[in-house]
């Protein structure tokens, strides 16, 4: 039995059998993560109050930001590469690494001489140098993180970030108990991040040591010109995801920068639900579009997406009817006003979920440059909707300027990609649907009755859970019999 759960969960045998195994690790790695990470951040917002927290957040935010100079799309060509190319990944790791350091060394002295004019929160400002250490260490992480994937190895992905977040949350208590600033928060972040990709170095360190001798001129030019359709696309979108808290920072307070990025965090932490599934396919799909295996590339797309989907509806629904008891219940009741917003981002699931995997559709078919357009209108679009909309409703009027800036450019992405791959997603929702309802229903009651908001989630996700089996929706027969047979494989090695 022991044979076959490690054959199960470290060995790539099948396309099923490693997609499940991505999907596994990555979920082990980033939904246990977050939620470990989620301990520090909660209890960072109560007991640094809503304006200490908001400098904190603010300080994260032009990080994220500055991030996006540092990467111009090297880690999703990576990945692609490396899955496509298997032959040539150590050639390809080589290249890009010597492109990201270029890139993060660039990227350094832009936030030493640049970000400071970016804020007019002063208390933002002496946090810039552990930003710069932020953003190194990520840049390293993050690559060598593209490479794994590639390989399809997860497992040694989610090694990396669990270490690195436990080590977040841990040093982050420590420092908090002795010293209850933004400062000694982020540099408690920093110092993680450092571990982070201290451990991605230890795992690669075959790679890392034939850097030197694995780099090929010749793959620079092919690299640069994949990635430069897509690093506009990645900057455009990153751009868009943090331009809400900059922007706030320019009209509205520290402590309604903490109320927003307070409500902004669980979606965040939800984000990464789609980017879980998106990841863990990514490779399979860029090998099917790559030997021209449409119709397998059709039908992963469609499960896909409707599993995905399956999450997002109630999660969105139930984040709009249980947004105020959820955000007393993270918070406290300091940050109550944070719940409008947080009831208004919690809708984009929606859109962003199935994005996710439409962006990496996008990539896999090497058709970036027809979505940079349209990630620049959505931006652009995002800019104009904080304008108009933050000076009127502050934090509120940021959520809805996110909704309907995603809605701008994921909508003509999602038409472009059709006309490549028809997927068809709307025939497989109806019973999702209609599970949905019932269980906003059920959350709705609960609520009423003033059920603990805990009791009132599970048994809310049980509901629409049962829903969905007595409707007979076809994803969740397909995961009971993937459980079945693994139970049963298992069960059969240890007889």
């Amino acid at each position: 039995m022991l044979l076959k759960l490690k054959n199960l969960l470290f060995k790539n045998q099948s396309t099923r059998q490693t997609i499940t195994k991505n999907i596994f690790w990555l979920s082990l790695s980033q939904i246990a993560s977050r939620l470990i990470r989620a301990a520090i951040i909660i209890y960072a917002a109560r007991i640094l109050g809503a304006a200490e927290y908001g400098v904190f957040s603010y300080a994260l935010g032009l990080a994220a930001f500055f991030t996006i100079f540092a990467d111009v799309g090297l880690t999703q060509i990576l990945t692609r590469e490396t899955a496509q190319k298997p032959e040539q990944k150590s050639n390809y790791f080589a290249t890009s690494m010597f492109l990201k350091i270029i890139l993060l060394a660039g990227t350094t002295l832009l936030i030493i001489f640049v970000a400071p004019y970016f804020s007019k929160i002063e208390a933002a400002k002496i946090l810039i140098p552990f930003v710069a250490l932020l953003t190194i260490f990520d840049g390293i992480r993050e690559l060598s993180i593209a490479f794994l994937r590639g390989m399809e190895r997860m497992e040694l992905e989610a090694l990396i970030i669990i270490l690195m977040n436990v080590m977040i949350t841990v040093s982050g208590f420590l420092i908090l108990s002795y010293v209850a600033n933004a400062k000694a928060l982020t540099l408690s972040y920093a110092a993680s991040t450092g571990l982070g990709a201290a451990t991605a170095i230890i795992i690669l360190r075959k790679e890392f040591r034939k850097i030197f001798s694995s780099f090929k001129k010749e793959l620079v030019r092919p690299i640069i010109k994949s990635a430069l359709p897509f690093a506009l696309v990645a900057f455009l979108g990153a751009f868009m995801l943090n331009t809400d808290l900059i922007m706030l920072g320019w009209w509205r307070s520290a402590e309604e920068i903490g109320f927003y990025s307070a409500a902004q965090k669980i979606i965040q932490v939800l984000y990464t639900l789609p980017a879980i599934i998106a990841s863990s396919i990514f490779p399979t799909i860029s090998r099917f579009v790559g030997q021209n295996k449409h119709e397998e590339t059709k039908s992963l797309t469609e499960r896909s997406i409707t599993s995905i989907l399956m999450i997002a509806v109630p999660l969105a629904l139930g984040g709009v009817i249980l947004g105020k008891s959820i955000i007393t219940f993270l918070y406290g009741q300091e940050y109550l006003p944070a719940a409008p917003a947080f009831q208004i981002l919690i809708i984009t699931t929606l859109i962003f979920f199935p994005a996710s995997l439409i962006t990496n559709l996008v990539l896999a078919y090497d058709k970036q440059k027809k979505m940079a357009p349209f990630v620049a209108l959505g931006s652009l679009g995002n800019i104009a909707y904080n304008a108009l909309l933050i000076p009127i409703w502050g934090i509120t009027g940021a959520a809805i300027a996110t909704f309907f800036a995603q809605l701008t450019f994921n909508g003509p992405i999602w038409k472009m990609m059709k006309k490549i791959n028809n997927f068809q997603i709307l025939r497989h929702l109806k019973k999702i649907v209609v599970a949905g309802l019932i269980m906003a229903m059920v959350s709705f009651l609960l609520d009423k009755l003033a059920i603990h908001v805990l009791i009132n989630i599970a048994v809310s996700g049980i509901t629409y859970l049962l829903a969905l089996y007595f409707l007979k929706e076809k994803v969740i027969r397909e995961m009971i019999w993937t459980l079945r047979k693994t139970k049963t494989s298992l069960e059969g090695t240890n007889n």
